[in-house]
């Protein structure tokens, strides 16, 4: 999770900034510190706190949106209550593959599953294995879980980066998978957007390469894995959405192709 993207874009705009040099850069993954508001009603399941009012975060903005506390965003609190009510992910030790590790997860994460806990990130300084999620360095069948939120639409080759998480996934194991994601339409991608401006233009960021639409699943199970998806607003009722500041959201959970566990 890139922290301080506002004030960057006007550079990379110009061209001056390039995906790797803002992304290996140590600085943009700490979070914005200030004055912690009074408590109030809006709560954050990840570390509990209570606050009145939760910090802006994003090229927009967006109110009310991240954790001034451990800086979680919407769709990780969503994905916490996902973990924590659906799946044994905190009751079990697994091994767990989790791409772009969000600095509101990784503590809890890795005291949980100790070595089975593994980080990959293609540039981010502090990952565990610098790689790219194309050509991942394990074994197949390593992993019983894998954890990917917002990383798929920064991949070029998507399909090739979809086919590795299935290959490194074992038969009996499942993944959770979250990407800007609007089942309204198709998949939004252009290959004519190539540069960061018309990315930022197309896809609301100047390092996306599409908006995920109504056939992820299809794509996901062109690549061996069969996906359900799972809606905020279905899971969460609209005084949870409201407590814990969870916004229309979405998550694909999915399991190897042929695994009807």
């Amino acid at each position: 999770m890139l922290h301080g993207l506002p004030r960057l874009l006007p550079d990379i705009r110009r061209g001056g900034l390039d995906e790797a040099s803002v992304y290996r850069h140590p600085a943009h993954y700490r979070a914005r510190k200030g004055l912690i508001p009074a408590k109030g009603m809006l709560e954050c399941p990840v570390c509990g706190r209570r606050a009145r009012r939760f910090l802006p975060f994003g090229v927009s903005g967006r109110r009310n949106a991240q954790c001034p506390d451990c800086g979680s965003l919407e769709r990780h609190r969503f994905l916490w209550l996902f973990l924590t009510e659906r799946t044994r992910f905190f009751r079990r030790t697994l091994r767990v593959l989790h791409t772009a590790p969000e600095p509101c997860f990784e503590s809890a994460f890795r005291a949980r599953h100790r070595r089975g806990y593994v980080t990959v990130d293609r540039y981010s300084p502090f990952a565990d294995v610098q790689a790219d999620l194309t050509a991942l360095p394990f074994p197949a069948g390593r992993f019983d879980v894998v954890l990917s939120s917002h990383v798929l639409e920064h991949v070029a080759d998507d399909r090739r980066a979809m086919a590795e998480l299935a290959r490194v996934l074992k038969p009996s194991g499942w993944a959770v998978l979250m990407f800007p994601f609007d089942p309204r339409h198709p998949t939004q991608e252009d290959p004519a957007n190539d540069t960061p401006a018309k990315r930022l233009a197309a896809y609301g960021h100047p390092y996306h390469y599409r908006v995920y639409g109504s056939d992820a699943p299809e794509r996901l199970a062109a690549a061996g894995l069969q996906a359900s998806v799972v809606a905020s607003r279905r899971f969460l009722s609209g005084h949870r959405l409201r407590r814990y500041r969870v916004n229309t959201n979405h998550l694909l959970l999915a399991r190897r192709a042929g695994n009807d566990a």
